[in-house]
């Protein structure tokens, strides 16, 4: 069962994520902030993580790019709820494999999600 760290500090959308990803087969472990999701990736092996860009302590930019400094790293999914043309930049250059701006459909993230993993087979 692939595993999945998602990490984004809003209650309701983290338990919408967690509910949706363990109901298509994923195994979930949840973060509240972008310091614990970094401690997470550190310490634990994931198939994706999904980050919030927005989020406490550490943004979901930085929590990337700290990940992606692994080779062996996972695919890296952002979700951003600003300005795609203003984001551009700042997600290209911060590790993550692909992006999604919110709002966003579950079967849209399920399949964007199944991609990465089967990428990285």
């Amino acid at each position: 069962m692939p595993r999945i760290l998602v990490a984004d500090d809003e209650e309701e959308l983290l338990e919408l994520l967690k509910f949706s990803l363990s109901a298509a087969g994923f195994e979930v472990v949840p973060a509240k902030n972008g310091q614990m999701a970094l401690e997470l990736a550190q310490k634990g092996k994931f198939d994706l993580i999904i980050l919030d860009v927005m989020m406490p302590f550490i943004d979901g930019y930085h929590v990337a790019g700290e990940i992606s400094l692994d080779p062996k790293a996972p695919p890296i999914l952002l979700l951003t709820s600003r300005d795609f043309s203003q984001d551009l930049a700042a997600v290209k250059g911060s590790g993550a494999t692909a992006f999604l701006s919110k709002p966003f459909e579950i079967p849209e993230l399920l399949e964007v999600a199944k991609q990465l993993i089967e990428k990285r087979k």
